[in-house]
């Protein structure tokens, strides 16, 4: 009776741990509705058909058997019946559902989890019932497993606090198994099993009461340290220059030619998917800034980046005085794909923030761009302020700044000009504005022009050598895309004095797929930044034309197969035609009945090959071991008692003889033939006689007997004849 309780607690203890599990998913995504009911059951039928077959082997009466057996059966009857409920092929559209509602702050319905919660409750009961024997602290593995699953995705960042859910299970778990189960000298000591059981429930007690006072919002001193230590960063860099960065961006990446090398010339875009954004939105999301035009291309920048995650005071002072009480703005971006270190930001922004990530974060001021010291493949959130109330305040901006020799060493760069810059783009620019203009009026008109005077496409040609990129756009072959648009712009606004520079990134839509906004390929961009406020270093975006979706992509009409239009003259297939008569039921097989039968052959073909390979293997192993009762060498015999005794933790020390290693071995008649074994074995290998033990079968079986008792039927069993 004490043998059998020793393996139905554990069983137990699986049940409470499933519906643990169950628990934390409740909490980590907030799941409204939930009713335990109808889980359960799919939690206990595969506990308790484990029992029923621990119980057919354990037990000693024939009637004992039997009960147990019934158990079994009735147990794998009811879980046929309620696995048959489960709807795996529905799982993918209940996670789209659950998606979709993380991402636009919905209630998460408790159907919507049901056949994920089921499924988890038969394979995960099923495995821990079936393993718990063999490994004993898969429990806590497969624990640990959903923690780390749920720390990866945490949407609602309460990971921490889902590990009390499991302390108590984890703490009396471990210590049951170690103090009752397994405990080595559990077989030949008189041990208290009752005392023990009490004590190991006392210290999950405490252990449970003081994880309660333990501040798990506080990080400690040497956090920071240690995730740098793993990230192979013992000493972190306060700043980083731009030649060291892994991955800057260029809009290359999404299909332009390098605007580092040469700029224009015809490309093909594609709708690839980059990344998802969620929250606040549709900006522009600035990749990279440049200042130095070539005639046929840009230099290539390399920014100076500190190590701090946000603006400076000032310009956050700034932003809050136009904004007023206007809540901040945040965008969650996702990357679909590793494609750069420099991560995304609004022109606007205040502050980035990663996502459980080990990287570093780091911010140019001079440019506003900030940048990891790797390639960025997790979820990173932007802050930014409203950029339609800021940008609407830079409009009536007047500077009143002399634009004198401090102002030309803080923004000369922007206004440098090259010398390829032919005379009649510098005549047009005269053209088109004048000195009584404001800054932001100049730019105005000048994006105004281009937008009107000026065609888009994607096949523009090569620029002539030795030609300036922006004079042969203006006028030689007028047409052309953002690069174009976005450098002409920026040159033009220099030459009426004010100061630009060219930018980067990708310019999101309105396309939303299950909450989130989708960014492609076709979204890179090139556009202009325009400095409004040089007292504070405000910029303000001017963009002379648009995306390759919004003016390629979006303008191919849709093709319609003519097969999917409906005309008045069909029949809806939803519809049925009374005068048609349909078959009987009986006589229909539907697709997924065909599915269903399809699935169930191929589950019973690998059964049926599993079993039979073990039957294979425990065959060879029957044969193996009556060869090894009767060979005239008694090495094989001997190697596979010392693998039996290791099952019970007897193993030979480091530096110890297998006569010193038969001293350790508890039971005085287990001792005596194990020794006796040793010693003929010593004889053979040593003097070149033959060994004689008459009592092979005898401590064979006895040692195994052993096993048995020791770490159950299902471990002796399979390491006996399978494994």
């Amino acid at each position: 009776m004490i043998q059998m309780k020793n393996k139905i607690i554990p069983l137990f203890i699986i049940f409470l741990n499933m519906f643990i599990m169950a628990m934390v998913m409740e909490s980590a995504y907030y799941i409204q509705e939930f009713m335990y009911g109808k889980i359960w059951i799919f939690a206990l039928l595969p506990i308790t058909a484990v029992m029923g077959f621990i119980g057919m082997f354990i037990g000693k009466d024939v009637w004992y058997k039997l009960a147990f057996a019934t158990l079994t059966g009735l147990s794998l009857y009811f879980l046929y019946h309620q696995i048959q409920t489960i709807d795996v092929r529905a799982i993918p559209t209940d996670v789209g559902r659950i998606n979709s509602a993380i991402m636009s702050g919905q209630d998460i319905l408790f159907e919507d989890f049901l056949n994920t919660l089921k499924l988890m409750m038969v394979i995960g009961s099923s495995i821990l019932s079936i393993t718990i024997y063999i490994f004993p602290y898969n429990m806590v593995i497969l624990d640990m497993g959903l923690l780390l699953f749920l720390w990866i995705v945490d949407y609602y960042n309460n990971s921490y606090e889902y590990v009390r859910f499991f302390v108590p299970i984890w703490a009396f778990s471990i210590l049951f198994y170690r103090t009752t189960l397994l405990d080595r000298e559990v077989r030949v000591l008189k041990v208290n099993r009752n005392r023990r059981l009490i004590e190991a429930v006392i210290i999950t007690l405490i252990i449970t009461l003081a994880s309660l006072f333990i501040n798990i919002d506080a990080k400690g001193i040497y956090t920071d340290r240690l995730w740098n230590y793993f990230n192979g960063q013992v000493v972190t860099q306060s700043s980083i220059n731009g030649r060291i960065i892994e991955d800057p961006f260029n809009i290359s990446m999404s299909g332009y030619n390098n605007s580092d090398s040469i700029l224009g010339g015809d490309i093909v875009m594609d709708e690839e998917e980059v990344f998802f954004a969620v929250g606040d939105g549709p900006i522009y999301l600035r990749g990279n800034v440049k200042t130095d035009y070539l005639g046929d291309r840009w230099s290539k920048e390399f920014q100076e980046y500190e190590q701090v995650d946000s603006i400076s005071d000032e310009k956050i002072r700034y932003y809050e005085g136009i904004a007023g009480g206007e809540a901040l703005n945040v965008l969650e971006i996702r990357p679909i794909r590793e494609m750069t270190s420099n991560l995304f930001n609004s022109i606007y922004t205040r502050d980035m923030a990663f996502s459980n990530n080990l990287a570093l974060l780091y911010y140019d001021e001079e440019f506003d761009l900030f940048t990891s010291n790797k390639t960025v493949n997790n979820t990173y959130f932007i802050t930014y302020f409203d950029e339609e109330i800021i940008s609407e305040n830079l409009s009536a901006y007047v500077s009143q700044t002399v634009k004198d020799e401090i102002y030309y060493t803080r923004y000369g760069e922007y206004l440098s000009i090259s010398e390829t810059v032919s005379q009649r783009t510098r005549d047009i620019v005269a053209e088109l504005v004048n000195d009584s203009m404001s800054d932001h009026e100049k730019a105005a008109v000048l994006t105004e022009y281009l937008k009107s005077s000026y065609s888009y496409t994607l096949t523009p040609g090569d620029l002539p050598e030795d030609a300036d990129f922006v004079d042969h756009f203006l006028f030689e072959n007028p047409v052309g895309y953002c690069v174009h648009f976005g450098t002409a712009l920026t040159v033009m606004l220099r030459i009426a004095g004010v100061p630009a520079r060219y930018v980067e990134g990708f310019k999101m839509s309105e396309e939303i797929q299950d909450g989130r906004y989708v960014v492609r390929n076709s979204d890179a961009h090139a556009w202009t930044e325009v400095l409004i406020d040089d007292v504070n270093g405000i910029w303000k975006i001017f963009d002379a034309t648009g995306t390759p979706r919004e003016l390629i992509f979006d303008d191919e009409p849709e093709e319609v197969d003519e097969d999917d239009v409906e005309t008045p003259s069909e029949t809806p297939e939803d519809e049925e035609d009374p005068d048609t008569e349909t078959p009987d039921d009986d006589e229909v097989i539907t697709e997924e009945e065909i599915q269903q039968k399809t699935n169930r052959n191929i589950a019973l073909v690998v059964i049926g090959l599993l079993l039979l390979l073990a039957g294979l293997r425990a065959a060879y192993r029957k044969w193996k071991i009556e060869r090894m009762m009767d060979s005239d060498s008694l090495k094989p015999y001997f190697m596979e008692v010392n693998r039996a005794l290791g099952f019970m933790y007897y193993s030979r020390k480091p530096g110890e003889t297998w006569l010193e290693m038969a001293g350790r071995v508890k039971g005085d008649e287990l001792k005596e033939a194990y020794t006796e074994l040793v010693q003929e074995v010593y004889k053979e290998e040593y003097s070149g006689e033959k060994g004689e033990f008459r009592r092979r079968r005898e401590l064979f079986d006895d040692v195994y007997g052993i096993v048995k008792g020791y770490r159950g039927p299902l471990f002796y069993y399979l390491h006996k004849y399978i494994l």
